[in-house]
């Protein structure tokens, strides 16, 4: 009788298991996504940069000098008459115990999230009911945490970057190519505000 590898075929159902619990959830994910994206019916409307009061900044907070890039642009926003509110989420089980939430600079994780990786609402209502004038979707990858906050946002107008499956998520898609820093995808987001000046 031949003995088989026993643990390297445990191994590979597990892995098995793991890859259509994923592609399960990210199914529920989407279709949830896309029921959300539907049922927000708030008004949207375009303002002249002049005339932009508040920006809420949504974006990948999980790398220390992203959150470092966002802080530096949020004050040369800020100096420029403009209330910035962040929201970063950290791709962690906990937040970092350095950092401090507030309510102009906040934070979330994965305990935050749905076992299907959108987040919870109530933990994300405060910021995603915000009527900001324009909300800066600061990431370039399929990440459903964020998409997901994007797709309940209250902001008169969403931008992001192209992604064909979550046109519902925004108003607005710049077609950036390649994978950007937070302060690239910044600049191309308030250069294209700023065109706005004289609307």
């Amino acid at each position: 009788m031949i003995r088989g590898d026993t643990n390297h075929g445990n191994e590979a159902i597990v892995s098995n298991n793991f890859e259509t619990m994923k592609n399960i959830g990210r199914r529920v994910a989407e279709k949830y996504l896309m029921t959300q994206a539907r049922a927000n019916k708030h008004p949207r409307k375009i303002t002249s940069f002049n005339q932009i009061k508040t920006i809420g900044i949504l974006y990948d907070a999980t790398l220390e000098e992203t959150i470092a890039e966002v802080k530096h642009i949020s004050k040369k926003l800020n100096a420029m008459g403009k209330e910035i509110y962040t929201l970063g989420f950290i791709d962690k089980k906990i937040l970092p115990p350095n950092l401090e939430p507030n309510t102009k600079e906040d934070y979330y994780c994965r305990k935050d999230l749905h076992w299907y990786k959108l987040p919870i609402k109530e933990r994300i209502s405060r910021f995603a009911n915000e009527p900001f004038d324009y909300l800066l979707n600061v990431f370039t990858a399929d990440e459903l945490p964020l998409v997901g906050l994007s797709a309940l946002s209250k902001a008169s107008c969403r931008l992001g970057t192209f992604h064909k499956k979550y046109t519902g998520c925004y108003d607005f898609m710049l077609n950036e190519e390649g994978t950007k820093t937070a302060s690239e995808l910044l600049d191309a987001y308030i250069l294209y505000l700023y065109k706005l000046k004289n609307d």
